[in-house]
């Protein structure tokens, strides 16, 4: 069992960090991916890219930190 969760933290960790590297490049850039600026069957237009580009990179910081091992909760007695 502890073989299986550092392979997911460790997964958890380069998914996170590449999920971060992507995001970045498209708030920087938002015209890298054109495609997320599709709205594929949404009744609405989509949020602006930069706006979903921040919303993943802070879903990938979290990734990320479960990933090192920072969000974890405190032993009980």
């Amino acid at each position: 069992m502890n073989t299986l969760m550092t392979v997911l933290r460790i997964l958890m960790l380069g998914g996170g960090l590449a999920g971060m590297a992507v995001s970045a490049w498209a708030f920087i850039d938002p015209s890298a991916f054109p495609a997320l600026g599709e709205a594929r069957g949404m009744l609405t237009a989509p949020p602006s890219p930069r706006w979903r580009a921040a919303f993943v990179f802070l879903l990938s910081c979290a990734m990320a930190a479960w990933g090192a091992g920072l969000l974890r909760h405190r032993e009980l007695p």
